[in-house]
C-alpha cells in the first residue's frame, strides 16, 4: 500500500455568487481550507461542502479551468 495515500493535504476553497447559499455562514464569501487524504476529484470535495455539483458552472484550480474529475494533491486554490 502507498503510505503517501494517508498524508493529510489541504486546498483553499472559495465559492462565488449563489453557491454561497449552500455554505455555513462562516464560510460564505471567504477563502477556507478543506483537508483531505489522497488525491480526490474536485467534485467530491465540492459536494462535501454541501454544494450540489449540478449548481456549479465553473471550477478554477490555481486560476486554470478544470473538470469535475480533476484530482487535487494539496496546496491548490480552488474557485467554484
Amino acid at each position: 500500500m502507498n503510505r503517501h495515500a494517508f498524508i493529510l493535504h489541504e486546498a483553499i476553497f472559495r465559492f462565488y455568487a449563489e453557491l454561497n447559499d449552500f455554505l455555513p455562514r462562516h464560510c460564505r464569501q471567504y477563502d477556507f481550507p478543506v483537508r483531505f487524504i489522497g488525491q480526490p476529484a474536485v467534485k467530491g470535495l465540492i459536494e462535501v461542502q454541501q454544494v450540489p455539483h449540478t449548481e456549479v458552472d465553473l471550477i478554477l484550480v490555481n486560476g486554470q479551468p478544470v473538470s469535475f474529475s480533476h484530482p487535487l494533491r494539496g496546496g491548490e486554490r480552488v474557485s467554484v
